[in-house]
């Protein structure tokens, strides 16, 4: 990665290289001494797809079995009742 030093004018502007000359930029305050400047990728919205298209159905013994887990949950064993106890405490 190169870096280089440049100085910003009285109104806090900065010249950026040419590469980025036209284009979107995502500017990041990482700390009080440090922002980064990125080129943003600029996606169509009707090019932007949902989860849900990726999805595949579940099987017909998967789908048997998530709903007989739904109507017959199993008894909590030693370690969810633990991490239960734990969430509590966190979150009382």
């Amino acid at each position: 990665m190169h870096t280089e030093t440049r100085t910003t004018d009285a109104k806090a502007r900065l010249v950026l290289p040419k590469s980025f000359a036209n284009a979107t930029v995502i500017v990041e305050q990482i700390s009080d001494t440090e922002v980064r400047v990125r080129r943003a990728k600029v996606v169509a919205e009707d090019e932007l797809s949902f989860p849900e298209e990726a999805s595949s159905p579940l099987s017909d013994n998967d789908r048997d079995r998530f709903l007989e887990l739904l109507a017959k949950p199993p008894s909590a064993n030693r370690a969810l009742k633990k991490a239960a106890g734990r969430h509590k405490a966190r979150h009382a």
